[in-house]
């Protein structure tokens, strides 16, 4: 694995802090207007294989979450065996069922993962609280140190303890093997740690070394639309920017030529403020006098400008009119009627699969990421996002504490194939890592801070990976 700082990476473009007020005053604003762009066209795969199973179908949530633990460990229990095979290959023996282990005996064994944490929500709980009871606000983390961790099959469960787990980053749901012996205590005493490794790449040299010109991508999140207007000063200058009309004109139109298209991880609109009125008990249900549509109208408007452009991926988050459970399916387009039909608009799910000029992509909104932070003790969230590809899965702790369809016939979360970019939204602040793998795997993670708090807006090379931020 080979971390790279944001800080090392060429700047390939101006920043808007970087462009003087001569520079902003070299065309007016209806020159500016009237500048069309010689845009470079990228293919475009929206990767059937994956959207088919993020697009959820008719009555899929009136099923058993059973089957997603159970299609989870019956496809990656496998990979996690054969890893665990060749990095023990002396002195253990693997015991299929977790019930048949033997005392004060070296083995490995493969499970799932499940901890035992004193503040993780409980549905049970939940349900049995008076109503009298107040509701304990949310935590920033569930992890304390009174947490169990435990290992699990079809045939039972046991208890894992030692050092080894505290240099781990270990999630409820992860399909893993544990080496070591059962003491007299009947834990199991760990001394390493397996996991599914990082999966295959198609095409994993794409680009990296190629003498194709340059293309990006940009990638933004939490625009958070508001109805202070707050954020039109920054979109404007992103549009301009965009349009190649912000900076040294003829390089900057040059530099804009080159974007592509963008990809929007979620959160385009803010989070909905609850007034006293709201918790009123409303006569008849829904109160239309509390829904205000200004936000929606204005993202809509923008939208239809940012389409006029270039092409335009939008994913739902948290804060967006979509459904709450993973994955989210695509804002409905009459919510949005300016741009919903446009051809350069492109709805999607979160998470999100696609190609862009051989350059696979995965992405989302940010929940994923969330919650896992929340059972670790660390600050680290780009490690995080690391250790998903080396679990293949992207959302472990689904459903245990991250809402998402209840599946039967497959999880819709394993990676199958190493993506070559990994984008997370809607994180506190920029932060971006290359992971190279012993197969000649290479993917770029990115996470994507809040457009709305930072003004950031990151651009990726798909030529070589390589990106860095543009703040307005």
């Amino acid at each position: 694995m080979n971390k790279i700082n944001e800080n090392s990476f060429p700047v390939e473009g101006l920043a808007a802090s970087d462009i003087s007020f001569e520079q902003l005053l070299s065309k007016t604003a209806e020159e500016k207007a009237n500048v069309e762009i010689n845009r470079v066209k990228i293919s475009y795969n929206d990767m059937p294989e994956y959207r088919d199973k993020l697009n959820i179908k008719k009555n899929s949530s009136r099923k058993q979450y059973a089957s997603i633990y159970f299609i989870r460990y019956e496809e990656l229990s496998p990979i996690v065996l054969n890893a665990a095979k060749v990095k023990w290959n002396t002195g253990a023996s693997h015991v299929d069922k977790i019930l048949e282990v033997k005392p004060d005996t070296l083995c490995y064994i493969v499970g799932t993962v499940y901890m035992e944490m004193q503040y993780k929500p409980n549905i049970l709980a939940e349900v049995s609280r008076d109503d009298w009871e107040p509701i304990p606000p949310p935590r920033e983390k569930y992890y304390s140190d009174t947490d169990e961790i435990w290992l699990e099959d079809d045939s039972g469960r046991i208890k894992l303890v030692g050092d080894s787990l505290k240099k781990e980053v270990i999630i409820s749901g992860i399909i893993m093997a544990a080496l070591g012996k059962e003491n007299s205590q009947g834990d199991f005493e760990i001394l390493d740690i397996c996991f599914a490794g990082l999966p295959e790449q198609i095409n994993p040299t794409v680009r990296m070394d190629a003498d194709d010109d340059d293309k990006y991508v940009a990638l933004i999140s939490g625009m958070n639309l508001d109805t202070d207007g707050a954020l039109e000063t920054r979109l404007q200058l992103m549009l301009e920017y965009l349009t190649g009309g912000l900076g040294s004109f003829p390089e900057q139109q040059n530099f804009s030529s080159k974007i592509s298209r963008i990809i929007i991880a979620g959160n385009s609109l803010a989070e909905v403020k609850v007034v006293p009125d709201d918790k009123k008990q409303k006569k008849y249900g829904y109160d239309n006098s509390s829904y205000d549509a200004e936000p929606r109208i204005q993202l809509d408007n923008f939208l239809e400008k940012l389409c006029s452009l270039l092409p335009t991926h939008m994913m739902p988050g948290n804060h967006d009119p979509a459904d709450f459970t993973l994955p989210q399916q695509p804002i409905h387009p009459n919510l949005l009627p300016k741009v919903g039909r446009n051809p350069n608009f492109h709805g999607v799910t979160n998470p999100y699969w696609c190609e862009l000029d051989d350059v696979v992509f995965l992405g989302t909104s940010g929940q994923t990421i969330d919650d896992m932070y929340k059972y670790i003790e660390s600050e680290d969230r780009i490690a995080i996002a690391e250790r998903t590809l080396y679990w293949r899965h992207i959302a472990p702790s689904a459903p245990d504490t991250l809402w998402c369809y209840p599946f039967e016939r497959y999880d819709p979360f394993i990676i199958n194939q190493m993506p070559h970019v990994y984008f997370i939204g809607n994180q506190k602040e920029f932060a971006t890592s290359l992971i190279e793998g012993p197969n000649q795997q290479r993917t770029r993670i990115i996470l994507l801070p809040s457009f709305s708090e930072s003004g950031v807006v990151v651009l990726l090379n798909l030529k070589n990976l390589k990106c860095h931020t543009t703040c307005f």
